[in-house]
């Protein structure tokens, strides 16, 4: 696979527009708590998504059917879809900051896991961002946090399911271009949650509201932004600088749904931020590992 490097500043706007993407991710959860049936969240994202995707790329003259990487494509939509199903479960389940912290325990093994699955290299910052992010989590998952087993469970599993989703889609979105691997990641899981989209287009229907922010803002155009930075961002600091999404969860949460942290969680938050910012100084020094002059990342 060809080696094409980046300029510096291409790293720098895509660790800055990974981190804007990350805050508003962090607001999702008060969709979540609208009272809306998890399989009708997740079913409408993944379909309304994938039809604005389809649309860019056609306005744009990308669309194009893949012709390898089929298998893993379709294993990212599944994964996909299990991951943000378990995901919208556990933040009904527990509370908001529980839920995230214990699923961000996704980019960590996911980071650990690049270097013998994916050659990845990475800068000291990113290494050390890592640390003060995981150590941040930790303190918000203390006990007597307000955990729940049954929240944390299912959110183990969405972790697990989430670093899974890095390590097989990083190499995709290096090959294939970042849109291409949005458009049809989110093609699969519509199809694999087809049934409850017919449920949610008759069940739920006046929360088309709802639909539309997570379909088209945090799956349609969070999507192209998502892959164009793996494509230019290391898995490890990708990873740190997504934690900058379960802190500002804490803050949406405190404001809308009264959710107030003690004192020790807002001191777990910010050592999530400053994760996060030390992470995105190293992104102007790491350089990815696999990219293909061939089909250039959104």
């Amino acid at each position: 696979m060809a080696t094409a490097p980046f300029d510096p500043r291409q790293r720098s706007v895509a660790a800055v527009a990974l981190a804007i993407l990350a805050v508003s991710f962090g607001a999702i959860p008060l969709i979540v708590r609208a009272g809306v049936p998890v399989t009708h969240l997740v079913a409408m994202r993944v379909t309304l998504g994938a039809l604005v995707l389809i649309a860019f790329a056609l306005v744009t003259g990308r669309f194009r059917v893949p012709t390898t990487h089929r298998g893993r494509l379709l294993l990212l939509g599944v994964l996909l879809s299990a991951h943000w199903l378990t995901f919208f479960l556990a933040i009904q389940l527990t509370t908001v900051a529980v839920a995230l912290a214990v699923v961000y325990t996704g980019p960590i093994i996911a980071a650990v896991l690049s270097g013998p699955m994916l050659g990845e290299r990475n800068v000291g910052s990113a290494w050390i961002g890592l640390a003060l992010a995981a150590g941040g989590m930790l303190v918000v998952v203390r006990p007597g946090s307000g955990a729940t087993l049954d929240g944390v469970v299912v959110a183990l599993v969405s972790a697990v399911l989430f670093a899974a989703l890095f390590i097989v889609g990083k190499p995709l979105a290096s090959s294939l271009g970042g849109l291409a691997v949005a458009t049809w990641e989110a093609v699969v899981a519509s199809i694999v949650l087809a049934p409850f989209t017919v449920q949610a287009v008759r069940q739920s229907s006046e929360f088309w509201r709802e639909f539309l922010i997570l379909g088209v803002v945090f799956t349609g155009i969070a999507g192209v932004i998502w892959w164009g930075s793996m494509r230019r961002l290391p898995v490890a600091v990708v990873s740190v600088i997504m934690y900058l999404e379960p802190a500002s969860a804490v803050v949406w949460a405190a404001f809308f749904l009264g959710e107030s942290p003690e004192p020790l969680t807002w001191l777990g938050v910010g050592l999530v931020v400053a994760g996060g910012v030390v992470a995105g100084v190293g992104a102007t020094q790491a350089a990815p590992i696999f990219t293909d002059e061939k089909h250039p990342a959104v």
